[in-house]
């Protein structure tokens, strides 16, 4: 509950006045029995804000309790007793006196009141202003400064959810309240101390910041961010300084100026290698069978490894289902069912499955189409004769196509706890996304089909040995499959066939033991081994086919046949010991050292990784941040440029031969402040990173594909959010300066701006939620991304000359969204739910180019050479719904 207090409704002359003759008087207001009071039909706040300049008394409440209650007391001089006595006669409330001084107003003890004191559980300390949300709802209260809550909601049904920082949560049910009774209610420090958490709602409800620097995002819990209608991981990850995506997409996540291929993306510890639906635009974690997402921008602990930017360790289920649940829902991309079922008390099984619907019966909507225009365009500026490329832009052209396309995704989980300390977690997903595209220009045809497929199982078992001892095992299997072909026409002619596959068999085991000495220091240590089989295959064929094949002939050509064939398949194997020391000094600081040993079997030698975490509160309201880290990579992405129309799926995972594609290494170092006050956050944190074996094929230089060099990345950066939270309503501004330098001296001596060189990127946002409502306006803008201009083109040869690499830039981009959800009960009687959202992302519907890039083609008319700059824009007016039920 929290106490509320009002100014006084007199002049502030009079107040100033009258305090004065009191305190000379020597009649200090404590001392006061009775006091003068008259109210007609006046709102009970100004009454108690009256009395608590008279009295002296203090008066806790919530809000909502009192809302529009009035009070009418003749004008007398009444007793304090008796003065609450006529508040609880008129306004059907109790009023509790907890001491001299305090009062609590809370509903007269009914079956729906839910009442409790929190302590903690070792010291019986009484734990103040902790934070309870009623589950399913947007609703939230706080312990007073005794510890104390009062709730009459009848969600409180639904359960409690109980956050202090420091402590493990606890989700309270109907069965854990005796009714009209307040018991005490034990909450216990956090076991694990590395992601204790500093600070609740970092950006919205449900994103919070812990000690060691990473975020938590929990699905569950999250609030509604701008152009989101329910959350989503990646989307959401966007907002917060220092990760953003250069092409709107969720599989492209960019973490302080790394490729998203630098990432190391888990779900229930299951490497993934292919994070999006409908070609990035959508995630494939299903967020209402996520329990929680940690994301490391740096400093992340030794047990992640095997990438040299971000971490993003999603989890799925993690306890067994209080009782059965299920929910349906559906907006404008997809449809989606789940069950969370008990299946006793130690067993759960979690199933989940979504699939988009548009190619059912022509089931197309705003949402669908907008993203569709999106991802299957092309904009095309010919070159005129002389060689330069037209820039007005009435010569542009949006080239459309049919396309055939599905997408779905499907998980299950089984929970099993033998014991209060031990949870074993069997968990698997299978998802899939299938294409075929046709665009007719003119005389020319293009088809392309492509077809991605994610497998993936775990097992974890996780537990505690005492009071000291934590342990962990695991094992994992991936398996990601990637198929796209591409063919180019004239007059039902071949003239070009391109082919691209690539497959990632990925599997492994590890062991961690942890041992706490203290509250104040802990040791863990652990083992890990992985092996990676990775097959890739690129072959061209421009001599075109005679005819069409019959059905029963191979539609592939063979590798002879080609013009172009390269084949790679290398296997890794990955063995690791890794180890942390984690001290905590008393005053709620936080130092972690630890390091990294790896052996590879495709290269020689032991690579070690040293980790450097440190937290320090400098006051009570100023903390020091400091990280450091070196890191290794055996696998990454080529970006082969073969000019086509889509360039679909462009990213071909490969394995280091220390040759070609050399080991990954880079170093991070980031300094910083966080800020938390009443409200008020301000975070900055500086970086600096280098990284080493990046190559002009794992960088795609639009000028330089033909040419092979090896170069290295140096960013500098600036993540700075300053955020405050009135009650309710959310208001935040984030700012990332982000300085990418490539140096690449085989084709350049000196160093040039990075392909994902983001300069300046500016979010401002807020959100309100009020009752069962929510609200979020969001506008983001970022400097354009470098690009290699045209200088010349020969239309005889199809020689393209280009300027120096990266000289120039697309247009600044930015974009509004805005969204709002409304939550409401299907039944009194129990607890189903419902949950209405819409969302609007790039409102006022600007488009900018996100990429360019050119290509070179014949003229049937003039038999010359054509140069097309073909240019990917933005996405447009996007709409999107959603309607789900919770059952």
């Amino acid at each position: 509950m929290t106490r509320k207090k009002l100014p006084l409704m007199l002049p502030k002359a009079i107040r100033f006045s009258l305090v004065l003759l009191l305190s000379l008087q020597f009649l200090p207001l404590k001392a006061q029995n009775s006091i003068e009071v008259g109210y007609e039909n006046l709102f009970l706040k100004e009454v108690l804000a009256d009395i608590e300049e008279k009295s002296g008394l203090s008066f806790s409440y919530s809000d909502e309790l009192i809302a529009n209650k009035r009070v009418t007391i003749k004008p007398s001089d009444l007793s304090l007793d008796s003065i609450l006595n006529i508040l609880a006669d008129d306004t059907g409330l109790l009023f509790e006196k907890i001491g001299d001084r305090q009062v609590i107003i809370s509903v007269p003890k009914t079956e729906t009141l839910v009442c409790g004191y929190l302590f903690d559980g070792l010291t019986k300390a009484p734990l103040p202003y902790a934070t309870l949300i009623l589950k399913g709802t947007a609703k939230g209260y706080t312990t007073d400064e005794n510890g104390y809550f009062a709730i009459d909601d009848e969600s409180t049904i639904n359960g409690i959810l109980v956050q202090y920082v420091g402590y493990a949560e606890r989700l309270l049910l109907p069965a854990d309240f005796t009714r009209n009774d307040c018991g005490n209610i034990l909450l216990y420090p956090q076991a694990e101390t590395l992601n204790e958490v500093i600070v609740r709602s970092y950006l919205i409800r449900g994103i919070d910041k812990n000690k060691d620097g990473s975020l938590t995002l929990s699905s569950e819990e999250q609030g509604i961010l701008p152009g989101l209608v329910e959350p989503d991981i990646f989307q959401s990850a966007q907002w917060v300084p220092g990760i953003t995506s250069i092409n709107e997409t969720v599989s492209d996540i960019q973490i302080r100026g790394g490729s998203a291929d630098q990432n190391l993306i888990l779900y229930d510890g299951i490497k993934m290698y292919n994070t999006g639906h409908f070609f990035g635009m959508l995630s494939i974690f299903n967020p209402n069978i996520t329990s929680n997402a940690t994301i490391f921008k740096g400093g992340a602990s030794p047990e992640y490894g095997d990438r040299i930017s971000g971490v993003i360790d999603i989890q799925g289920e993690t306890g067994v289902p209080e009782k059965t649940r299920a929910g349906l829902g559906i907006n404008g991309t997809q449809a989606d069912a789940f069950v969370k079922a008990r299946l006793g008390e130690s067993v759960g099984l979690v199933v989940s499955g979504r699939r988009s619907y548009a190619d059912v019966g022509d089931l197309g909507t705003p949402t669908f189409d907008a993203i569709s225009e999106k991802v299957f365009q092309n904009t095309i500026v010919v070159n005129e004769a002389s060689g330069q490329i037209i820039e007005d832009e009435d010569e542009e052209t949006l080239v459309g196509g049919e396309e055939t396309f599905f997408f779905y995704d499907t998980n299950i989980k089984l929970i099993i706890q033998p014991s209060e300390k031990d949870s074993i977690y069997l968990s698997g997903l299978l998802t899939n996304n299938d294409l075929n595209f046709r665009l007719q220009e003119d005389e020319n045809l293009t088809e392309d089909a492509l077809i991605t497929e994610n497998e993936g199982l775990s097992f974890e078992w996780i537990g505690e040995k005492g009071t000291n001892w934590h342990y962990s095992f695991g094992a994992y299997y991936s398996d990601y499959e990637s198929f796209y072909r591409t063919q180019f026409r004239e007059q039902q002619q071949i003239e070009e066939d391109n082919l691209r596959r690539n497959t990632v068999l990925d599997y492994g085991f590890n062991a961690e033991l942890a041992y706490d000495f203290s509250r104040q220091h802990a040791i863990k240590g652990g083992y890990q081994y992985s092996s990676n089989e990775v097959f890739y295959q690129l072959s061209r064929d421009e001599n075109g086919d005679d005819g069409e094949p019959e059905d029963d002939e191979d539609p592939l050509p063979s590798a002879d046949e080609r013009d172009f064939n390269e084949v790679s398949n290398r296997k890794n194997t990955t063995n690791t010991v890794y180890g942390a020391y984690v001290f905590r000094p008393q005053n709620k600081g936080l130092i972690s050292l630890g390091l990294r040993v790896s052996t590879f079997s495709l290269l020689d030698g032991w690579y070690f990784e040293p980790r450097l975490n440190v937290e320090y509160p400098l006051s009570k309201l100023l903390r020091l941040k400091l990280t450091g880290e070196k890191r290794y990579q055996t696998i990454s992405q080529l970006v082969e440029f073969d000019d086509t129309r889509l360039r679909l799926q462009s990213g071909i995972w490969t394995l280091t031969d220390d040759n070609e594609f050399p080991l990954l290494e880079s170093e991070q170092f980031s300094l910083g402040l966080l800020f938390d006050f009443k409200g008020w956050i301000l975070d900055v944190d500086g970086y600096v990173k280098k990284i080493d074996g990046l190559t002009t094929f794992t960088n795609g230089f639009t000028n330089a594909s033909e040419n092979y060099s090896q170069g290295t990345s140096d960013v500098f950066g600036l993540d700075f959010l300053l955020k405050k939270q009135l009650g309710n309503y959310r208001i935040w501004l984030g700012y990332t300066y982000n300085k990418v330098d490539y140096r690449f001296e085989e084709l350049q001596d000196a160093k040039f701006p990075g392909n994902n060189d983001i300069t300046n990127n500016l979010t401002f946002s807020n959100t309100y939620e009020a009752g069962n409502w929510r609200f979020s306006l969001g506008w983001n803008y970022r400097t354009g991304v470098p690009f290699t201009p045209v200088s010349g083109f020969n239309v005889v040869t199809g020689d393209i000359e280009f300027e120096t690499i990266n000289s120039g830039r697309l247009p600044d981009y930015h974009r509004l969204d805005a969204s709002l959800q409304y939550g409401f009960r299907l039944s009194s009687k129990n607890e189903s739910t419902g949950t209405i959202g819409l969302s609007l992302q790039n409102v006022y519907n600007r488009q900018v180019p996100l990429s360019v890039f050119y290509r070179v083609d014949e003229n049937p008319l003039t038999g010359l050479q054509d140069i097309d700059q073909l240019e990917q824009l933005s996405l447009g007016l996007t709409p999107n719904f959603l309607l789900r039920f919770n059952f």
